[in-house]
């Protein structure tokens, strides 16, 4: 039987394991979640977007993002209005209350990436960079070629 702590995905979870908790402990006193962090700084860098936007933005399905936003509109942070161009489409965009929130917590982001980008030689973190977006589209590409084989079997 081999040792999981050798294979790829599982170091790979627990990077992002540590990572969470990183974020869970410095967010909680402004009262969010990681995954609310990161759907709120999609929008503090493109505010006023539809919900599907958003989710391609930070990688999540709809009715996870829908489950975030319910969150987020019940402390005040976004709100949902009808796209004014598609009757069909939801924008989502910032409150005051979430725009000044922005200042406080980047830092929160920063402090993380800067002492990991300093831990490591620039090549090498250039490297990773560059691994991390292949990962992903290789995991992109099974995702399809896995959904695209299913869909044939219909």
């Amino acid at each position: 039987m081999s040792d999981p702590s050798t294979q790829l995905c599982f170091k790979l979870g627990r990077v992002v394991r540590r990572v969470q908790q990183y974020y869970e402990q410095r967010l909680h006193p402004f009262d969010l979640t990681p995954s609310q962090f990161f759907v709120l700084d999609a929008l503090w860098s493109k505010d006023s977007v539809s919900i599907g936007e958003l989710g391609e933005q930070v990688a999540l399905d709809t009715s996870t993002i829908t489950g975030i936003l319910d969150r987020l509109e019940r402390n005040g942070l976004v709100e949902r209005h009808q796209n004014p161009t598609d009757r069909r489409s939801v924008l989502v965009t910032l409150t005051d209350r979430a725009r000044e929130l922005e200042p406080q917590v980047m830092p929160i982001v920063k402090e993380l990436d800067v002492s990991l980008r300093h831990s490591f030689p620039a090549a090498d973190m250039s490297v990773f960079e560059r691994l991390l977006d292949s990962f992903t589209d290789v995991l992109d590409k099974t995702a399809t070629s896995k959904e695209d084989a299913g869909q044939k079997g219909d």
